[in-house]
Formats: structure tokens, C-alpha cells, sequence
């Protein structure tokens, strides 16, 4: 049986709360509309997969490899993703609220329309993040890094004054 199957009945059979997929290879996979609300997906390698719809409500998503994935509409909010790789993915009318996004790389990851409010990203890197249209109301960006490729909800938007960090560093 085909592990998008087998992890598909087992949430069916348990739940998805009880589902741990802790080192999983996902890569590439089609995991579009899952209910994996409050499973534990941590050092899950999704890079590339299509995320499109997938409910990780209150997942456990500490350093997952969202690199290039496709989460358009996911709902990511409450989720707990330290260290999660998010680079160059596409989280457009994501909910992400309330999550924790601490050291999270979001660079060049596209999060127009998304929704970041009351989000913690603490230490995130956001160099070349797309943010337009994006609901930050209560975000936490101190110490996260932007650069001048960053582009934020509103034109007049300065994120040094949220304790946020200018660095074009390479």
C-alpha cells in the first residue's frame, strides 16, 4: 500500500492527533486537502510537495523542510514550527495565525494575502518575502531579518519599530 494511503487510513482509523510522522520523506508528494490537524510532522522532509488545502491546525512542525512546497490556502494556524525550512514556498491566503514561527526561514517564500496575525516570529528570516495583502495585526517580529527585497503589507509599514532587524547581508 502506498504510504499516502497508509497514512491517510491511519488517520481515518486514530485520528490525527495520534499520527506522528516524525523523519518521514514526503518529498514531492501530493498531500493536498490531508486532515493532520495536531499531528506531529517534525523533521518531515516535504520540500516540493503540494500542501494545497491540508489542514496542520496546531501541528507540530519543528524543522519540517517546506522549501518550495505549495501551501496555498493551508491552514497552518497554532502550529508550532521552529527551525522549519519555508524557503521559496508558496503560502498564499495561508492562516497562519498564532503559530510560532521562530527561526523560520522564509526566504523569498510568497505570503500574499496570508494571514500572520498574532504570529511569533522570533530570529525569522523573511529576506525577499512577499507579504502583500498579508494580515500582520499582533504579529511579533522581533529579531527577524528583512532586507530590501521584503515586501510588506503596507508601503508605509516599518518593521525596525517592531523590534525587527535591516540585514542584505548575504
Amino acid at each position: 500500500m502506498p504510504v499516502l494511503e497508509m497514512i491517510k487510513e491511519t488517520v481515518d482509523t486514530v485520528g490525527s492527533d495520534k499520527v506522528n510522522l516524525t523523519g518521514e520523506d514526503l518529498q514531492d508528494r501530493d498531500l493536498s486537502e490531508f486532515n493532520l490537524k495536531k499531528a506531529n510532522l517534525t523533521r518531515v522532509n516535504l520540500q516540493n510537495a503540494n500542501l494545497e488545502k491540508i489542514n496542520l491546525n496546531e501541528a507540530t512542525l519543528e524543522w519540517t523542510n517546506f522549501s518550495g512546497a505549495n501551501l496555498t490556502d493551508a491552514d497552518l494556524s497554532k502550529a508550532k514550527m521552529f527551525r522549519a525550512n519555508l524557503a521559496k514556498a508558496n503560502l498564499e491566503n495561508c492562516n497562519l495565525s498564532e503559530a510560532y514561527l521562530g527561526k523560520v526561514n522564509l526566504r523569498g517564500a510568497i505570503l500574499k494575502n496570508a494571514d500572520l496575525s498574532k504570529a511569533k516570529l522570533h530570529f525569522a528570516d523573511l529576506r525577499g518575502a512577499k507579504l502583500e495583502g498579508t494580515n500582520i495585526e499582533g504579529i511579533d517580529l522581533r529579531w527577524s531579518r528583512y532586507n530590501s527585497e521584503t515586501i510588506w503589507p503596507h508601503e508605509k509599514f516599518d518593521p525596525s519599530l517592531t523590534g525587527a532587524i535591516l540585514y542584505e547581508r548575504e
